[in-house]
């Protein structure tokens, strides 16, 4: 009983046994609740089929009657002709409605109201639409074999359903229609069928089948529940009892051993402490009340160039390391701080101080002093202490490397791996605008103009968390709102590990050079005149626009404009005259076509428009027109209005050429019928045969 109730592995049992009580339980439930729908479906069934007797036989003593002849009371199928219609003397039509022709009609009118299904079928239909189907047939015979009643549920889920097929026997007032047949009383004549969707049924059930699923299910909680919190019990005092007896068992034990131990841990712990003492990577002297020397390890001696602890154990430690200062000049004893922990009693710690060697020389220490107290005795002094020669070399030449950064003529930057700032040079000041307070602990988008493509930001970042070294040009902007260009090389810095820790950007201002190159690429490729594309710029534009044609299946017009009356112009009224009706056209021009269409001097009075993705020829004819409109208009030149006209050539790619070459060919030759064509118009190249 022990090992069931201490090994919980055994608690499965009784949950076990409580499952299967509770789930036999549900089940006979389950059960008895299916079981109690079918025999409400049988109720029901049963009813109708009774009503729909009661009514046939009610039908039977009465006879039948005649009615009008409707839609909803047709000529009755199942009497010849003489004796179902009559004529009433106006004429009308009438039928006779027997018992049999009533029954199935109010039969028709209980499946319109409701959903359940009520046929009457016979042995020997004289309707051939009356016959039995499958089920039917087969119930009929049960009914023959002596059976009470047939009831089946047939289907599953939303498609179940219940028929039923009671016996529909001769009775006494059957007999004035069926006697003449052969029947008898109780004979049996076919039967009533009902049937109807079990849904409705099963739906009433659904809330008491979850009931039942959640009272059995609260049943085995609260008894699993039970029996644990009753196991878990018994289980803690029985553990409490054994616990008690362990803890005094292994209390004994324990006295037993520190009393067998006490000593040896002692030894150990000397052991350890001068182990500690003598492999530790600082130097480390004891002093006592006086300043004498009482402990010195091996790295000590080693940093003071001595062989054995006795050349020091005993002797003063401030004549011997600490006498002087590093340029030689002598501390008097009330000033060393070294005796100045055991004076009064307070630590110290310093790394501007220098020892000296056996051998006279001195090198550069930090040190740390506490003093050793017995109660509030002051005893003596530990003190601990390392060659910074190499740290101080360091941090000199960090010095010189932080000054020569600091004065540097190009800005610097250094992250940490987030992009963090944490320093930032003098030049960056000068640059941006920022102070160094108002950028450390920002990130460099502080100063990002937003017009630098964000794959390039990508880029960048790619390249340096790999550990490589990105170089770039960036427009960023001043913190005055003004936008520069930076020339960046970005690398990052690691640690001894290789670790990436931080990211140094070393930036310069190209923004003069960027500002002369575009200056010298607008001169290659902008007319001076009148500032639009030359003609160097437009056969890379119209190369671009017939590319962009082939990929995206778009139509492109280039119409050729030329001047006419431009000459007399210059000759009546002299060449700045014309440089400024020029400069006026292509104005007009401009203004005349889309942004994203190209208007362009070819030189002279010559010019072009390149009309980008145009969805028919019939855009360029209009583009064409507000042009010829446009420069018909009078030109304003020095106090005098002079008039020009134009002639326009248009050739469409890939209608009338192949490439750009051949497409200016075409528009020329369209201008030159233009200008055959009486001037001021426009024409569209014409193909040869």
């Amino acid at each position: 009983m022990n090992r069931f109730i201490l090994d919980r592995r055994f608690w499965v049992l009784p949950l076990l046994a409580w499952t299967l009580v509770i789930a036999a339980s549900f089940a006979w439930n389950w059960r008895e609740l299916d079981a109690r729908a079918t025999d409400l479906a049988q109720e029901r069934a049963l009813f109708v089929f009774r009503m729909v007797e009661s009514v046939r036989l009610w039908n039977a003593r009465h006879g039948g009657v005649y009615a009008p002849v409707t839609a909803d009371s047709p000529p009755n199928p199942y009497l010849d002709t003489p004796e179902r219609e009559i004529t009433t003397p106006s004429g009308r039509l009438l039928t006779k409605v027997n018992p049999a022709y009533m029954t199935r009609q109010l039969t028709a009118i209980v499946d319109e109201l409701a959903e359940i299904q009520v046929r009457l079928t016979s042995l020997k239909p004289l309707n051939p639409a009356n016959a039995p189907d499958a089920w039917e047939a087969e119930a009929l015979r049960a009914l023959e074999d002596g059976a009470p009643h047939v009831a089946v549920r047939l289907g599953a889920g939303a498609d179940e359903r219940f028929r039923y097929m009671g016996p529909l026997r001769v009775q006494q007032p059957c007999m004035q229609c069926h006697a003449h047949q052969g029947y008898a009383i109780g004979d049996l004549r076919g039967g009533i069928a009902v049937n109807f969707p079990m849904a409705p049924l099963l739906g009433t059930q659904a809330l008491q089948k979850r009931n039942i699923w959640l009272i059995h299910l609260a049943v085995w909680l609260l008894l699993s529940g039970l029996t644990l919190y009753a196991l878990q019990r018994f289980r803690g005092q029985m553990q409490d009892l054994h616990a008690a007896k362990a803890q005094q068992d292994a209390l004994v034990d324990q006295r037993t051993a520190e009393l067998q131990h006490e000593v040896a841990d002692r030894i150990q712990a000397e052991a350890y402490l001068r182990l500690f003492i003598e492999s530790s990577g600082e130097g480390i002297l004891g002093i006592d009340a006086e300043g004498r020397c009482t402990l010195v390890n091996a790295e000590a001696l080693r940093m003071l160039g001595y062989t054995t602890a006795d050349e020091l154990i005993g002797r003063p430690i401030h004549t011997l390391i600490h006498h002087s200062t590093a340029d030689g000049t002598p501390i008097p004893a009330e000033r060393c701080r070294l005796l100045a922990t055991i004076a009064r009693g307070t630590s110290l710690h310093a790394d501007d101080d220098v020892f000296w060697r056996r051998d006279d020389s001195h090198f550069p220490v930090e040190y740390r002093s506490h003093p050793l107290l017995a109660g509030e005795d002051i005893i003596g002094a530990v003190i601990t202490f390392t060659d910074v020669s190499e740290r101080k070399a360091s941090e000199a030449q960090l010095r010189k490397l932080s000054l020569a950064v600091e004065h540097s003529p190009a800005s610097a930057i250094i992250t940490d791996v987030d992009g963090r700032i944490e320093y930032v040079n003098q030049r960056f000041t000068e640059i941006t605008g920022y102070t160094s307070e108002e950028v450390v602990g920002k990130n460099p988008r502080l100063w990002q103009s937003g017009q630098t493509s964000p794959k390039t930001y990508q880029r960048l970042w790619n390249a340096i968390k790999s550990g490589e070294t990105w170089y770039g040009e960036m427009l960023n902007k001043r913190k005055d709102g003004h936008l520069f260009w930076e020339e960046s090389r970005i690398s990052p810095i690691r640690d001894e590990s290789g670790r990436i820790t931080h990211f140094v950007a070393v930036k310069q201002d190209i923004t003069e050079r960027k500002e002369h190159e575009q200056h010298i690429w607008h001169q290659a490729n902008f007319d001076g005149l009148t500032g639009l594309p030359n003609r160097e710029l437009f056969r890379a534009r119209l190369e671009q626009a017939l590319s962009d044609a082939d990929e995206l299946g778009h139509l492109v017009a280039l119409l050729y404009v030329d001047l006419d009356g431009f000459k007399d112009i210059n000759d009546r009224h002299g060449h700045e005259a014309g440089d400024r009706v020029l400069h006026q056209v292509a104005e007009r021009l401009t203004a005349t076509v889309r942004e994203s269409d190209t208007v362009a001097r070819l030189g002279g009075d010559e010019f072009a428009v390149i009309l980008h993705h145009i969805p028919k020829p019939h855009a360029a004819e209009r583009v064409a027109s507000k042009i010829l409109d446009q420069l018909s208009a009078e030109f304003d030149v020095n106090d005098a209005r002079v008039r020009v006209s134009a002639s326009v050539g248009i050739a469409l790619y890939p209608e009338h050429a192949g490439t750009s070459e051949q497409l200016l060919n075409r528009a020329d030759e369209a201008m030159y019928l233009a200008k055959q064509g009486g001037r001021n118009t426009y024409r569209f190249h014409l193909p040869t045969n």
